[in-house]
Formats: C-alpha cells, sequence, structure tokens
C-alpha cells in the first residue's frame, strides 16, 4: 500500500553506508513549535493572533551498534590506524547529507544532517552489544533545504528512476 514507509533496510551518511543501527531504528526526536497566543481586551472568545515563538526541531535518534573504526569514522569521525584502532575526534559529531533508505523502497534525504556521538547505550553484557547513540538534526543546508521524501524507486541523486 503506498503511503506506509516502513523498515531500515540501509542508512548513508556523506555517501558511505555506516554500520548497522539497533533493532528500534531511527526514532523521531524532534520538539513541538512553540506559540503565544495574543489577546486583545475586546475580544472576549479567544485569542486574535496565535505566534510562533520557536519553530521547533526536526531530529531522529538511533543506536549504532557495529562500533568497528571504520563505521565510527563514518559517521562521528576521528582516526583509524593500520591495525584498525579507532581514535575519537575532540567533538564526537559530524555533518553531511544522509540518506535513510527503507524496506519499503522510499528514501529520506536530510541535507544536512548533523549527528553527534551522545552517549555510549546498552552497555557491555552477556544480553546485548555495546552501542553509541546517535542524534541526526534536521538542519537547513545553503540552499535552504532540509529533506525530502524520494518515491519508491528514484534515486535521490539524480531524481529518476533507480537502476535495477
Amino acid at each position: 500500500m503506498d503511503g506506509l514507509i516502513y523498515g531500515l533496510a540501509r542508512l548513508k551518511f556523506k555517501e558511505k553506508e555506516i554500520g548497522l543501527i539497533s533493532e528500534e531504528g531511527l526514532q523521531p526526536a524532534g520538539s513541538a513549535p512553540s506559540t503565544t497566543d495574543i489577546y486583545a481586551a475586546q475580544v472576549k472568545d479567544g485569542p486574535v493572533m496565535t505566534l510562533t515563538t520557536n519553530p521547533g526541531k526536526k531530529a531522529f535518534t538511533c543506536t549504532l551498534i557495529e562500533l568497528n573504526a571504520e563505521s565510527l569514522v563514518n559517521t562521528i569521525g576521528g582516526t583509524k590506524d593500520a591495525k584498525n584502532n579507532w581514535e575519537p575526534p575532540e567533538n564526537w559529531e559530524a555533518t553531511g547529507v544522509m540518506d535513510v533508505v527503507a524496506d519499503s523502497g522510499e528514501t529520506l534525504r536530510f541535507y544536512n544532517a548533523k549527528v553527534t556521538g551522545s552517549d555510549f547505550a546498552n552497555g557491555i553484557n552477556s544480553s546485548n552489544v555495546l552501542g553509541l547513540s546517535l542524534n541526526i538534526e534536521l538542519l537547513k543546508d545553503a540552499e535552504g533545504k532540509r529533506m525530502k521524501l524520494f518515491a519508491k524507486g528514484i534515486d535521490p541523486d539524480t531524481g529518476t528512476e533507480a537502476a535495477g
């Protein structure tokens, strides 16, 4: 059925597929707009205007569970040495284009995603794997674009039907 977007097939950041994401996938983490009602003494049945005081934030969160050097470098930066050891950057964040490819065939493109490694998740134990909690903020790019939902089978790079 059209209009139902489900299943995380791939997550690409700055043109590279990043590692495995926990089974919860991407979860909304934004905030709703804030408003202030303006009242007038002459109008007794409600506000005369509602001002938007804060537009809110568009964001997602997820947990990266494939914590190898390549996945970490591709997600929040840092360096990988010849023995595949990872050294984190000073700030655990990076900004770039992110594509969320759904099992249902659609692609959500975030034109200027700010990805921040906020904290470790899940712990180190025998019933789960250590993960890195990621916050993904949808910022506007230089052209003022924040995101676009590409229909099933449309390549976000070309805007045409994808081959295959």
